[in-house]
C-alpha cells in the first residue's frame, strides 16, 4: 500500500467552518460477530477465522468504499507507529500479540480495526467540524460490513460489545479542541461543567489518563446505550459544541483586548524559539506550536498559515518523523530533526 502521510492530515481544518477551534471529527463504532467469544477470550484459531471473514470487505466491488487490507504483522513499526499517531488504529490493536488487521481506506481517514477489544472497531476521522460527515462514513461501513457477516445484538442492550460501556449503539462520537482562550482567562471549568451536564467526557490529547498539551482536548460521549447515533451525535455537535466554540472565541477575544502585550510575548517568544530552537521535545514543540496557532487565530502572525501548524502538529511525532527523515532515529536525533522541520516549515 502506498502511503502519504501528507494526505489529508487529520488537523488540516483551516478552510472548514470552525476550524479555529474545532481541529478534528470523529467517528467510531464497536461491533462483535454473532457466534464468537469477545477477543480476549478467544483463541488463536478463533481470531484467524474473524479476520478471515472480514477481509472480504475489502473485496467487495463498491467503487465509493475501497479498502486496503492489511495484517497487523505484515505492518512494519514505523507505519504502525505513524497510524497509532494519525489515530487509524489504536495502542491496543499496534501491540496485540494475537492475529488482528486493520482495513483502511486510501485517504487515511477510514479504517476497520479487526480483533481490537471488539472483533470490529470502524472508525473515521476528518478536520475541523465534520460529525455528520465522519457519522456518515462509519454508517456506510457498517452496512458494508454487515453484508458479510451478522452482529451480535440483543433486543434490550442493542449491540453486545466486550466493555459494557460500549452497549447500546456501541457509537463514539469525539472532537478535538483547541481552547487556550479558556485557560489564559481560568474558564475551562466551565467546559468540565458542560461536560458532566451531557454525559461527555473530555481529556487530554493522547485520550483517556493523558495530561494536556498546546491546549488540545479530546471530548467524547461517555453512554451508548439509550440514543441513536443520531442523537449521540448531536449531543456534541449541536449541544455542546455552539456555547463552546462561543466561550472560546470570546476569551480569545477579551486575550486581545485586554492582555494584548502577554498575548504578542507569548506568540512571539514561541515563534522565535520554534524558528531557531535546534533541539525540541514533543512536549515543547507542541506546546509552543499551540501558541503559534492561537496567535494565528488573532491575526497577530500574518506569515504563518494556521493549515501549517496543524500539519506540523501531526508531523512533529515520532513515527511521522522517522517516516520522513529514516527509520533508525533515536530520541536525541529525533529531537534534532523536530527542530529542521519546524524551522524549514516556519520559514526560518
Amino acid at each position: 500500500m502506498k502511503i502519504d502521510p501528507d494526505y489529508n492530515c487529520p488537523f488540516n481544518s483551516d478552510h472548514t467552518p470552525f476550524g479555529d477551534v474545532v481541529l478534528s471529527s470523529r467517528a467510531r463504532l464497536a461491533r462483535n460477530l454473532e457466534g464468537f467469544p469477545f477477543v480476549n477470550r478467544s483463541t488463536t484459531s478463533d481470531c484467524i477465522e474473524v479476520t478471515s471473514l472480514l477481509s472480504q470487505i475489502c473485496t467487495k466491488n463498491n467503487s465509493n468504499l475501497q479498502l486496503k487490507w492489511i495484517e497487523m504483522d505484515e505492518l512494519d513499526s514505523v507505519t504502525t507507529e505513524m497510524f497509532v499517531e494519525r489515530h487509524l488504529i489504536s495502542s491496543s490493536l499496534a501491540h496485540a500479540i494475537h492475529p488482528c488487521a486493520i482495513a483502511v481506506g486510501p485517504e487515511l481517514s477510514r479504517s476497520v480495526m479487526v480483533n481490537e477489544e471488539d472483533h470490529i472497531r470502524i472508525q473515521s476521522i476528518r478536520p475541523g467540524l465534520q460529525l455528520t460527515d465522519v457519522r456518515d462514513d462509519v454508517h456506510q461501513l457498517d452496512l458494508l460490513v454487515e453484508e458479510i457477516i451478522s452482529y451480535a445484538f440483543d433486543d434490550q442492550l442493542g449491540f453486545l460489545t466486550a466493555c459494557p460501556t460500549n452497549l447500546g449503539t456501541g457509537a463514539r462520537f469525539s472532537v478535538m479542541v483547541h481552547l487556550p482562550g479558556l485557560r489564559l482567562v481560568k474558564d475551562l471549568e466551565r467546559v468540565r461543567r458542560a461536560c458532566e451536564g451531557m454525559s461527555l467526557a473530555i481529556r487530554g490529547y493522547r485520550g483517556e489518563g493523558s495530561g494536556t498539551m498546546a491546549d488540545l482536548y479530546q471530548v467524547s460521549n461517555q453512554i451508548t446505550l439509550g440514543n441513536t447515533e443520531e442523537q449521540l451525535c448531536n449531543i456534541l455537535s449541536e449541544d455542546f459544541l455552539p456555547p463552546v466554540i462561543e466561550w472560546e472565541r470570546k476569551a480569545r477575544m477579551t486575550i486581545a483586548k485586554e492582555q494584548s502585550q502577554r498575548l504578542d510575548d507569548q506568540t512571539f517568544r514561541s515563534l522565535g524559539l520554534l524558528q531557531n530552537a535546534r533541539i525540541l521535545t514533543p512536549e515543547e514543540a507542541m506546546n509552543n506550536l499551540g501558541n503559534i496557532r492561537l496567535g494565528i487565530s488573532l491575526d497577530r502572525i500574518d506569515t504563518i498559515e494556521i493549515s501549517t501548524v496543524n500539519q506540523l502538529l501531526i508531523e512533529i511525532h515520532p513515527g511521522h518523523l522517522r517516516w520522513k527523515y529514516g527509520k533508525e532515529l533515536d530520541d536525541d536525533e529525533l529531537n534534532t530533526r523536530r527542530a529542521d522541520l519546524i524551522r524549514e516549515k516556519l520559514g526560518q
